[in-house]
């Protein structure tokens, strides 16, 4: 006599796309987060930035000065340079995917903080942005000034 005990292979089947079909559907949720907790990121490292200099073109009277557009690695770009020699931080902060996509400042794939100021009274800084999630501000390079 056959008992009615287990599984046919039909319900182990269903049972096996329902759940693949939710990780899918948590593996995308999980990576659109990841992607505006960078953008989130990037918008206080800006800000963070936007201090530093403030507090440089108070001891100093002026922003430092980098006639071209650098990438800010941190430690040894024309704006690190100048922000560590006047001991207001020890590093700068930095893309949370610096490097990612190569290129340059302005390519659509590259992720850097870039800065430039001509002659100190003024500067801008230019980021990308993965996503339109943080409110005023859309995908793509944005930029911030004093």
């Amino acid at each position: 006599m056959v008992s009615g005990r287990g599984f046919t292979l039909i319900e182990l089947l269903v049972v096996m796309a329902i759940i693949g079909i939710l990780s899918s559907i948590a593996i995308v949720s999980l990576s659109q987060g990841a992607t505006k907790s960078r953008d989130a990121r990037r918008e206080v490292d800006i800000k963070e930035l936007q201090k530093i200099l403030a507090l440089y073109e108070s001891n100093r009277g002026r922003y430092p000065i980098c006639s071209s557009e650098v990438q800010v690695n941190g430690t040894s770009d024309c704006l690190s340079l100048g922000i560590i020699s006047e001991a207001i931080v020890n590093v700068l902060p930095k893309d949370p995917k610096h490097g990612v996509g190569g290129g340059s400042c302005g390519d659509s794939s590259s992720f850097y903080y870039c800065y430039v100021s001509a002659d100190g009274s003024s500067y801008t800084i230019r980021y990308n942005l993965e996503t339109d999630s943080i409110y005023g501000k859309s995908a793509g390079w944005n930029s911030a000034n004093p």
